[in-house]
């Protein structure tokens, strides 16, 4: 293993390692459907919604629900998240643009925001060069730890079995596998049809929510204030890196990403506009964005309606210790 700290929890899953570099990002607040904002007349805008962060930290943004279709008439509305930005210590701001878009539309999406802080020095505690200090977290409701890991056969789609932000990995070159903020959605990409065709595969989840680590035998840290803020009974929510999805290959060998609809694709099929959200096909440790589940109606026959984007939120990697 790499030098650090290593726990094996014996539980045939993947022990974690602690090692250089490695981040405990803090919670900062949520982007839910209440944050709505109206579009100006050019069918753009920006949300802003509350999240303290602190000066010097790295923003960080886990989209759930990043891309939103109004469907009025043959046509789609696509709205979709474009960046995430600090307007103050005390707010964030998400702009968003579209594709066919109306002003005076009512836009929400759903997502997690976090800060990433620098690694600060060791006065007490178990001392890793460049990683969070967890004695040094100062309120526990900012971590996020692991609720839920486990192995789920999706066939069209399923529910989270418990709620929070979905990791994932699997090996299948026949689907994509996109979420909806409260389903995981599978659809089968060697149907080229405009029908919504459910794919099938198994999955490797691990759901991280804010559930308060607890003391347990092993590795317990505390804060000053006296709470729990490291435990091996729940291993934390621990940042390795980042991408940014394309529709082409990219390696990411064993890690988990986040999952979400990952964009829009409009495919002219025998004439008809055929209009799905995009997300993941995963296979042999590559990753891309591809269509995923049909929304809305259809363009009238023979109007070109082409259109693909894929969002330009980074998507977050973790490390293979779920």
């Amino acid at each position: 293993m790499p030098e650090g700290i290593l726990i094996d929890y014996n539980d045939g899953r993947q022990p974690m390692h602690i090692t250089t570099g490695m981040r405990a990002p803090a919670y900062c607040g949520a982007l839910t459907q209440s944050n709505r904002q109206v579009t100006d007349r050019f069918g753009n805008g920006a949300i802003t919604f509350p999240a303290p962060s602190n000066p010097g930290s790295q923003l960080m943004f886990l989209a759930t629900n990043p891309v939103m279709v109004y469907q009025f008439g043959p046509l789609p509305e696509i709205y979709y998240i474009t960046a995430i930005q600090r307007n103050d210590y005390s707010n964030l701001v998400v702009p968003f643009n579209n594709k066919g878009g109306g002003g005076n539309r009512s836009v929400a999406f759903d997502g997690l925001a976090f800060e990433v802080l620098p690694a600060s020095s060791y006065n007490e505690g178990l001392f890793v060069s460049d990683s969070t200090n967890f004695t040094a977290i100062s309120n526990v409701g900012t971590i996020l730890t692991c609720a839920w890991s486990g192995s789920l056969y999706v066939n069209g789609q399923q529910p989270l079995p418990v709620g929070g932000v979905p990791f994932c990995r699997w090996d299948n070159p026949n689907v994509s596998v996109g979420f909806d903020g409260t389903n995981l959605v599978v659809r089968d990409i060697t149907y080229g049809g405009r029908d919504d065709v459910a794919g099938a595969t198994n999955i490797e989840v691990v759901i991280f929510n804010q559930t308060p680590p607890q003391p347990s035998e092993g590795i317990t840290m505390y804060n000053a204030a006296g709470q729990c803020t490291f435990s091996t009974a729940k291993k934390p929510f621990l940042f390795d890196s980042t991408i940014q999805i394309t529709d082409s290959n990219q390696w990411i060998g064993d890690k988990f990403i986040n999952v979400c609809y990952t964009g829009a694709q409009v495919r002219m099929i025998g004439g008809f506009g055929n209009g799905r959200y995009k997300g993941l096909v995963r296979t042999g440790g590559n990753v891309r964005s591809t269509w995923n589940k049909v929304f809305g109606g259809t363009p009238s026959n023979g109007w070109d309606a082409s259109f693909n984007m894929n969002i330009s939120m980074p998507m977050v990697l973790l490390p293979s210790m779920y």
